[in-house]
This record gives structure tokens, C-alpha cells and sequence, in this order.
């Protein structure tokens, strides 16, 4: 049963009665409560919706990252999410506008944008692996008390982000952090290098053969140390007095890293190269992070 009742400002108000059974009486229900369940389901709604629109777009930006070099278009972003073509179109011109994407006036492909570029510059200033890694880090280290570097791959660099150094330090190792290095220079940046086919590798040496011939690396040598670490699953380099045992993974939706443990040789035995690096691997699959996000049609 209900019951009109007008507001002072002319408004109808409606009140709601129950019937309770047990007593024969009437209760009566406060609009304000009907009227508010009513609103916070359509509001739930909203947010529901709200929140499916920036998955999708952040999908979509992830997507875009995927095949940042050679771009992607609307055609090829719609088929792989699933999303209608109308809707992609709507959200990458978000992000366009943004500037976190950029279309291609000759191909009409999307690539990241500048701004995008800006964000990655600005999380350098405190990287958010180092935050992920670090207590990672330092357990290892205690283990074995051996340095150990953490370096992620800029094109055909590896860069240092971090160094946890344990009880005895190594000269002149802290100064490689914030350092880049040739990928295949480096023994954490080796394992970075051998994720690259063997025409990748070749391509990769003659882009930098200069560098490479200054450190007496040919290619011959280089393929040989890549063939070596691909069928072993890991980094293990030994040269100028130093051996190191390095394992490559994976992070966010396309970043590549190593983690390796670098000494003077006679510190880090041969024997226990493959121990050091199921240590590294099994580490790392527990404390990993990285996944390719989930695509929501």
C-alpha cells in the first residue's frame, strides 16, 4: 500500500506500508531507504561500468606496447580483445589525446606516445622492480654472500637498476649501477642477449661491432656463449678473473631482466653454476609479479 504525501516544495513523497502479520499492525518503510537502494544499485552499476571501461583501455594500451615497433592497427586491436571496432576507436583516441599512444600518419598503426615514454622515464627515478626485488635480493645474499645485479633491457643495453653487494664488496662493482652495457658484455646482460635468436644475435653484433672487437668478443665466440646459455637455461660466463651466473625473466606486459650473481672466479665455483642458477630461477617464480594482463571483451 502507498501514501502520498506532499513536500513543502510541492514534491510528492511516497510512503510504503507493510503489513506486519503477527501483530496486525502497519510499518511503515522510510522512502529514503527504498530510494537509496535503489540508487546505490544504479550507482554499483556506474562504477561497474566505469571500471570495465578503464580495464578495457588499459588493455588496449598494453596491446599497443606488445607491438609498439612495428605499430597496430584498430582492425588488429579489435579482433584482439574482442571489443567491436566503434569502441576501440573511441577509447584509442582517448588515449591518443592522452599522448600515451601515437597513430602513424603513413602506416595509421599505433605506437606508444610520448607520454607514455615520460612515465617509464620518470619511474627511473625510483624503479618499482628495484622495490619489487630488493628484499628478493638481499635473501639470496645472504645465502651466498656474493654480489648480485639486477638489470633490465633497453634496446641493446642491458641497464643496472640495482646492486645488493652482501659482506665482501668487489671494487668497482657499485659504479655499473645506472650504467648501461652492451647486451653480451655483461654477465646478467648475457642471459638478456641469449633470449634473441641466432639471426637476432647476428644482426645485434654487427650493429656494435666496433664495441665488440674493442673487448676482443667475435662473433664466433658470442654465438658460441649463446648457444651454450640457451641450452642450459642460464648465463655462465667466466672471463678477465670473474665468473657469474645470470637468469633471464620476464615482468609486466612485455619487460625483459636478469638477476646475476658476479665474483671474482675463485669465489663461485664451476660445480655450482647450475645450483646458483636454480637458486635464481626458483627465486624468482616465487616473487615474480609478471604476467600479461588479463584482455576483458
Amino acid at each position: 500500500m502507498q501514501l502520498k504525501k506532499m513536500r513543502p516544495d510541492g514534491t510528492n513523497r511516497i510512503f510504503c506500508f507493510v503489513h506486519n502479520v503477527h501483530n496486525q499492525g502497519f510499518s511503515i518503510v522510510s522512502s529514503r531507504s527504498l530510494s537509496n537502494t535503489t540508487a546505490d544499485s544504479r550507482l554499483r552499476g556506474q562504477k561497474s561500468r566505469g571500471t570495465q571501461s578503464i580495464d578495457r583501455a588499459l588493455d588496449l594500451l598494453s596491446l599497443v606496447s606488445l607491438h609498439h615497433v612495428e605499430g597496430i592497427s584498430v582492425a588488429a586491436l579489435a579482433e584482439n580483445t574482442g571489443l567491436d571496432r566503434t569502441t576501440v576507436h573511441r577509447m584509442i583516441k582517448a588515449l591518443e589525446n592522452k599522448g600515451l599512444v601515437h597513430r602513424e600518419q603513413n602506416t595509421k598503426g599505433y605506437r606508444l606516445g610520448t607520454e607514455a615514454f615520460s612515465l617509464g622515464q620518470t619511474s627511473l627515478l625510483r624503479p618499482p622492480l628495484v622495490q619489487e626485488y630488493q628484499p628478493l635480493m638481499k635473501s639470496l645474499v645472504r645465502k651466498l654472500d656474493q654480489p648480485l645485479f639486477l638489470v633490465v633491457r633497453s634496446a641493446d643495453y642491458s641497464h643496472c637498476l640495482h646492486l645488493e653487494i652482501g659482506s665482501r664488496p668487489v671494487r668497482d662493482f657499485g659504479e655499473t649501477v645506472g650504467t648501461l652495457r652492451l647486451l653480451g658484455l655483461g654477465i646478467p646482460s648475457f642471459a638478456l642477449l641469449a633470449n634473441f635468436d641466432s639471426d637476432a644475435v647476428t644482426e645485434h653484433y654487427l650493429r656494435h661491432q666496433a664495441e665488440y672487437q674493442a673487448n676482443r668478443m667475435t662473433l664466433q665466440r658470442l654465438n658460441k656463449w649463446v648457444r651454450e646459455t640457451q641450452m642450459q637455461g642460464f648465463a655462465h660466463i667466466y672471463a678477465k678473473g670473474i665468473r657469474g651466473v645470470g637468469v633471464y625473466f620476464r615482468f609486466g606486459t612485455n619487460g625483459e631482466a636478469a638477476l646475476g650473481f658476479v665474483a671474482p672466479r675463485a669465489r663461485i665455483p664451476h660445480n655450482q653454476a647450475r645450483e646458483i642458477a636454480d637458486l635464481l630461477k626458483s627465486a624468482v617464480l616465487q616473487a615474480s609479479s609478471s604476467r600479461l594482463p588479463r584482455l576483458i571483451p
